[in-house]
């Protein structure tokens, strides 16, 4: 059902999924950067698609909202929450070679600023590995939550900035409800409130937050410590001016890479906690077993899921082959 075409095409069509180069018709999972390209027709949800237009251009459209079956010419589609950031889809596509379920970057725990992911029986599963090893399982969501809201309250009680590190799409949205429901007012950088702005838009309320400006921070009329409450941010900015001019500060990151050994120090952070928005390996061991696959096909993480799958008696191996082989 799958051709390889320096990226990922559809058997018999030219639909492709999450192309980074310009394509007549693509699927877009999400907005994340390095899965958006410059289509002449993309395929992707609302949500997705008013992301998108904030990092790329996007010329004709098909806008589709979760659940609702779509006819292309040359196969029936309908996208399913991911569960990832805000309008994360999978697509569900069936043509006369079978069914097929590409899930992009997706996880199934709940959380506060997404919808839970949904899926669906394929014959063929094309998913993200990006934690594809046993090692990676991540502690339960409320634990990694209730350390991070205490280490930011501990923080303001003693007269410390705390600054959380997300990426500005999806993780932020979540550190900043997350915050915001435990009473902490939030400073948003401003890559992070443009994009918070669209999460607004579409219904998603993150509270009380403000959008970063220097002169609430610094000089005569700069605002308490109470009242300007946390700084959330992209990760680049730990090591940048933007912080350090902070005579006390705590730099906290949120990731799935915080399992990792030493991850505060290759983040230049104070603390590493794993809040993630992929799934964690259980998480895609159980994708598998919703999906009931025939067959796997596994992308954008460690080759070696394939092989744990292939262990288990599935047939699995990576999507993206030799250049001149092709999927079928």
């Amino acid at each position: 059902m799958i051709e390889w075409d320096n990226g990922l095409r559809v058997a018999g069509g030219d639909l492709y999924l999450d192309s980074r180069q310009a394509r007549a018709r693509s699927f877009i999972s999400h907005a994340h950067s390095d899965h958006l390209g410059k289509h002449d027709l993309a395929i992707a949800t609302p949500q997705t698609l008013d992301l998108a237009r904030l990092r790329t251009r996007i010329n004709d459209t098909i806008a589709l909202p979760f659940g609702v079956d779509h006819d292309l010419p040359d196969a029936r589609i309908r996208l399913l929450s991911a569960g990832h950031v805000l309008g994360s889809a999978m697509i569900h596509l069936t043509n006369d070679r079978g069914t097929l379920l590409y899930t992009g970057d997706f996880k199934l725990r709940a959380s506060r600023t997404v919808p839970i992911a949904r899926t669906a029986q394929a014959d063929l599963l094309i998913m993200e590995t990006t934690f594809g090893k046993p090692f990676f399982r991540f502690p339960p969501w409320q634990t990694v939550a209730e350390q991070l809201v205490e280490l930011v309250g501990d923080a303001l009680k003693n007269g410390v900035q705390p600054v959380v590190l997300g990426y500005s799409l999806g993780k932020a949205q979540e550190i900043v409800r997350l915050l915001t429901d435990a009473g902490f007012p939030v400073t948003e950088h401003g890559a992070v409130s443009n994009l918070s702005e669209v999460y607004e838009n579409h219904g998603v309320s993150l509270g009380n937050r403000r959008r970063y400006a220097a002169v609430d921070f610094k000089g005569k009329k700069a605002l308490p410590l109470e009242e300007r409450g946390v700084l959330v941010a992209p990760p680049q900015v730990a090591r940048s001016g933007f912080v350090e001019h902070f005579e006390k500060k705590i730099t906290i990151m949120c990731s799935g890479w915080a399992l990792m050994r030493g991850a505060k120090y290759r983040f230049g952070v104070d603390h590493a906690l794993p809040l993630s928005d992929h799934a964690d390996f259980d998480e895609l061991l159980e994708l598998v077993d919703r999906v009931q696959p025939k067959r796997v096909l596994t992308l954008h993480g460690y080759a070696e899921f394939s092989d744990i799958l292939r262990g288990k008696g599935i047939d699995a191996e990576l999507a993206k082959p030799d250049p001149q082989m092709r999927l079928f």
